[in-house]
């Protein structure tokens, strides 16, 4: 048997640790970690090896040569440019002319080979994939599987709502040469992405097999220091390099440890290094080769690379030093801290928790590092929240983190592209706003100021103008201290998962393209877009029929400029208006519209993108009500033929498709999702028309606007129009669910409930006869949220309430089994 190791890749989210080193030539106790992989091949009896490799390649021929020195033979498949995984694998189709296994260069495991091919030749496999039980799934492939084991589905990088399953993807697979003939030479093609649904499409048998051995993918800082405790706790068979100085001490030749040091197990010393007196290493501290650790310095959990010096009393807490890092007297550095090569860092510094510096740095005497430094800038995590990016004005989101943000998110455009730019009416959201402007500026990026807009102005606009994208500053008004800002894509939706990992990515490496004086693009100002605005609605409503009626209406909204724009189409419709203040007790607005005489009342958002209605008759509708009418309305004044709900809504949305004769579609609850799905099936009407039928449903002004339409054009009062519209009864609960087992929990709620018919959109839901139970992980708490719907309000509560006690049960079981893990470990 042959084994193929994949060791092209670039490393991207451990710089600095990879800026010059490949990702598998990463030290694990003084040894490269492909050097663990080749030396399990060769316990398992596979010697004849092969290397695909593209990023610094020379660094991994030159220390592996032909493979002699380590009892294997090896051969190197070089990609000229990157190919993906099952591209770089294609090049080696020639040598593999039997069954092989794929392995990754950058993990560690110890997996027992042999075990999984003999699964492979009972199942007859076309190919075998080798999978793990992670906390949490997010940065992995997860995959999908009937009872059999026979590989279903695949789904990559997940967000918490999608997780269905805790079994991951480790990259290690067991393959039949017949894999090559469903894809070409030179084409760029991944493994999970591309070939595996492939091979699923035409029935080849493709299986999973799940490991209890020990299995790390050192995918960033957090995990290759992980990888290190875990060798450290036993958690590993590993073998490790150096003389065992004592319990838990390992020692490489010529090292020169004084008497007076303290040694704190568990600890690696690598060879030729010297620590003098009073000096502290450990616990769990990793040093390799050549060191120089000097008096009173301490080093506790940190890992260091080959020929660094450690100056007097300075200290590094949970850090990460490359190659050749210089630590003066009394400098500090704190956790999840990495170092880049040849990096200087001169007396009394200190380096803040979590800063990356990049190689060929110095750091000037007594400077207190609180940014990572590429070329300078903050380091933020996870900037984007459940709905865009938001934080304390000046304090986390500044005129500095917002300029740095704008060059971060036109860094992923086209030079020359243009981005709209827009704001809430208040003087922070201006500041921020103009900050942005300067980061895009800087990147070489056209910048259209749409001035004083509310969000679904925006997303009109965007489609307006024809531009690549849009960001919309809003200050909360429940509170002043806080501000939003919004990313929309070239339709006016909100950009995608992916996009947001790409502008964090940005940000953080802060790999921007910088441009010369003579190529700056402009910011040219628009002022008209209410008047727009207002005129676009104004001409899809019947003025005439409006007018005659003589309608009556209420409004309530805390933002003057939907205010506004509401009086203003109310006065070209010869509707009467009210003003009404906006309060929170729906039981006293709706009174005020009774006494008023009016034909409605309305409770716009802020932002114009939900409302709240009150019929003639005090009737509160809202929520799955106010879906219904806007389904409603959507269906009947655009040219639509389908209809597309996120996975959550109600089943009486169902009954609205039904009763125009539209295709009823649901969809994942992301805007991109949806919009997709009408594109494919509306394949009669121009994009544009499509994304005005959506952008519709997410504008409660124009919806306000059509249901007056809607009430002239049929006779109907609201509350006849409402009352014609089918009615199902929902129950929305949310449960605790620790981020660790999320992703076992959901496992366990299909495994347990097999009889019940399930979908798998987003989260998973259950389908019973008479009503539906939708489980979803939440994206930012350690909680599930719980939605059911049935005709009958009784079922409702009794599924969701149900399901509420299996999570909670779960969650106690799967807790206790993680506690005395942890206890025995």
């Amino acid at each position: 048997m042959k084994a193929i190791i994949m060791a092209g890749g670039l490393g991207s989210r451990l710089r600095p640790l990879t800026c010059n080193t490949p990702k598998s030539m990463m030290p694990i106790m003084d040894k490269p970690i492909m050097q663990y992989i080749i030396e399990l091949l060769k316990r398992n009896g596979i010697e004849n090896i092969g290397i695909t490799v593209q990023y610094l390649a020379d660094e991994i021929i030159r220390y592996f040569g032909d493979g002699s020195r380590f009892g294997v033979r090896i051969r190197y498949f070089v990609e000229d440019v990157p190919l993906g995984t099952a591209g770089s694998v294609k090049n080696a189709e020639n040598f593999l002319d039997d069954t092989f296994i794929v392995i990754s260069g950058d993990s560690l495991t110890d997996i027992d080979i042999s075990k999984v091919t003999n699964y492979h030749k009972r199942k007859k496999a076309t190919g075998t994939l080798v999978l793990k039980e992670v906390q949490v799934p997010l940065e992995y492939g997860v995959v999908v599987t009937d009872k059999e084991n026979r590989i279903t589905g695949f789904l990559e990088k997940p967000s918490w709502s999608e997780v269905i399953s805790d079994k991951v993807n480790t990259g290690m697979y067991i393959l039949e040469p017949q894999i090559f003939s469903y894809y070409k030479q030179n084409e760029k093609f991944d493994f999970s992405g591309d070939l595996f649904p492939i091979l699923i499409n035409n029935n080849e048998a493709l299986y999973a097999y799940v490991i209890d051995d020990y299995w790390c993918d050192i995918g960033n800082v957090q995990q290759y220091n992980k990888c290190h405790a875990d060798i450290f706790k036993g958690l590993t068979k590993i073998k490790i390099k150096g003389e065992k100085y004592r319990d838990k001490v390992w020692v490489g030749e010529g090292c020169e440890i004084s008497l007076k040091s303290k040694i704190v197990p568990p600890v690696f010393i690598g060879s030729n290094t010297k620590i003098y007196a009073d000096a502290q290493v450990g616990p769990y501290a990793v040093l390799g080769k050549n060191n120089i650790v000097s008096t009173g310095a301490t080093i506790k959990r940190s890992i260091l690379f080959d020929n660094c010096y450690i100056g007097n009393n300075a200290e590094i807490r949970g850090a990460v030093l490359c190659r050749n890092v210089q630590l003066e007297s009394r400098v500090s550095i704190f956790e999840d801290a990495a170092l880049g090569d040849d990096t200087l860092v001169e007396t009394k510094s200190v380096v803040k928790p979590g800063i990356k510096i990049w190689p060929n740095k110095v750091i000037e005497t007594s400077t207190v590092v609180k940014s990572n430094i590429i070329w300078g800038g903050k380091l933020y995590k996870a900037l984007f929240g459940k709905r865009g990016i938001s934080g304390g004005i000046n304090i986390d989101i500044t005129p500095e983190f917002a300029s740095k943000l704008g060059s971060a998110y036109g860094s992923l455009l086209k030079y020359g592209s243009t981005v709209a730019i827009s704001c809430s009416d208040d003087g922070s959201a201006q500041m921020i706003k103009y900050s942005l402007a300067t980061g895009l500026l800087s990147i070489g990026i056209e910048v259209y100021d749409l001035k004083k807009m509310t969000t679904v102005m925006t997303r009109h606009a965007v489609k307006f103008f024809g531009v690549s994208g849009a960001i919309h500053v809003v200050t909360d008004k429940d509170n002043s201290q806080k501000i939003t800002l919004l990313f929309m894509n070239e339709d006016g939706i909100d950009i995608e998962k992916s996009m947001e990992r790409k502008i964090e990515n940005s940000f953080i490496r802060e790999d921007f393209r910088r441009i010369k004086a003579d190529a700056f693009k402009n910011i040219t100002q628009f002022s008209d877009n209410v008047e727009y605005y207002i005129r676009t609605l104004i001409s899809q409503l019947e003025i005439h029929e409006i007018r005659d009626r003589k309608y009556k209406i209420v409004l309530s909204t805390r933002n003057p400029l939907i205010s506004s724009i509401v009086m203003s189409i109310c006065c070209e419709l010869q509707v009467g208006i009210k003003l009404y203040e906006a309060s929170k007790d729906l039981a006293v607005f709706s009174k005020q519209i009774i006494e008023n005489k009016a034909n409605f009342g309305v409770y716009i958002s802020d932002e114009g993108e939900y409302a709240i209605f009150i019929d003639e008759k005090g009737n509160i509708i809202k929520d799955d009500s106010y879906e219904a009418l806007k389904y409603f309305i959507m269906l009947k004044y655009s040219k639509m033929n389908t209809l597309v709900v996120p996975v959550t809504s109600s089943e009486s949305i169902k009954q609205i498709a039904t009763m125009y004769g539209a295709k009823f579609i649901r969809s994942k609850t992301s805007h991109k999702s949806i919009l997709d799905e009408y594109i494919n099936s509306e394949r009669n009407l121009t994009k544009r028309e499509i994304i005005n039928g959506y952008l519709l449903t997410l504008d409660a002004i124009a919806i306000s606007m059509f249901t007056l339409n809607l009430m002239a054009g049929t006779n109907l009062s609201l509350f006849k129009i409402i009352s014609r519209l089918p009615r199902y009864y929902n129950k929305k609960q949310e449960v605790m669910c620790p981020w660790n087992i999320k992703g076992r929990i959901m496992r366990n709620l299909i495994e347990e409930n097999t009889e019940i018919a399930v979908e798998l959109i987003e989260g998973v839901k259950f389908n019973y006869k008479d009503a539906w139970v939708l489980v979803i992980p939440d994206a930012e708490e350690p909680l599930c949220r719980i939605y059911a719907e049935s005709e009958n309000l009784q079922l409702a509560e009794r599924v969701s309430n149900e399901f509420v006690e299996k999570i909670k049960r779960l969650v106690n079981e799967n807790s206790y089994i993680e506690n005395k893990s942890s206890t025995f470990k």
